[in-house]
């Protein structure tokens, strides 16, 4: 998947974030909404935290009326920032409700696969050095190899989520490990992001 893709996806996001909504409504904690205000020019218009979660909460109430099953979900404003910048998902309450719906997947196991997804420009660079691109001719060959995965694990009834990764820091993780950066080895260092990207504590 290129970066081409990285941008339909989160245009993507946006159009099923109407769905995201009905599930799940993201939440940071009130030490956080001062940062987050910085950060999501969304929230300026909040006259404190109060203000805001007394939105968050009527819009939960607002769905169960409709006969929706609407949860509120803590996320870290940290994580939901990191994941933003890799996924290129615009910063928003819409993106933050995404977050927290993909947040409750993991927190209850319903992901079933996580599969990296690489830049053409990362492929390119480690072609050559990494066994987890060697094998293939070029970046098109590898980009119907992922799709190929994913739609084999969709048809057999699991849920895929993908999560752009930094070639860097996949390389120094497989040194530290001393293991060969190979393509399990990439997919499993997405799901450690994935999982500590929405892993959160008690707030």
């Amino acid at each position: 998947m290129g970066m081409s893709d990285l941008a339909s996806k989160s245009a993507a996001l946006v159009q099923s974030e109407a769905r995201v909504a009905r599930t799940a409504i993201g939440i940071v904690a009130d030490r956080e909404f001062e940062p987050a205000r910085a950060a999501i020019p969304e929230l300026a218009g909040y006259f404190d935290y109060d203000d805001w979660l007394d939105g968050r909460e009527g819009l939960q109430i607002g769905l169960a009326m409709a006969g929706g099953d609407a949860t509120i979900v803590p996320v870290s404003l940290t994580s939901f920032l990191e994941w933003g910048r890799l996924t290129g998902a615009p910063l928003g309450e819409r993106a933050l409700d995404a977050f927290a719906a993909l947040t409750l997947a993991m927190r209850n196991a319903s992901v079933s696969s996580v599969l990296a997804v690489v830049s053409a420009r990362d492929f390119a660079t480690h072609v050559r050095a990494l066994a987890a691109f060697a094998r293939h001719r070029d970046y098109r060959s590898w980009s119907r190899r992922r799709r190929a995965m994913r739609e084999k694990i969709e048809a057999s009834g699991g849920r895929v989520e993908e999560l752009p990764v930094r070639i860097e820091g996949f390389v120094d993780w497989c040194a530290c490990l001393g293991g060969e950066p190979s393509e399990a080895m990439l997919d499993r260092y997405a799901q450690l992001m994935l999982e500590r990207l929405t892993y959160v504590n008690d707030q």
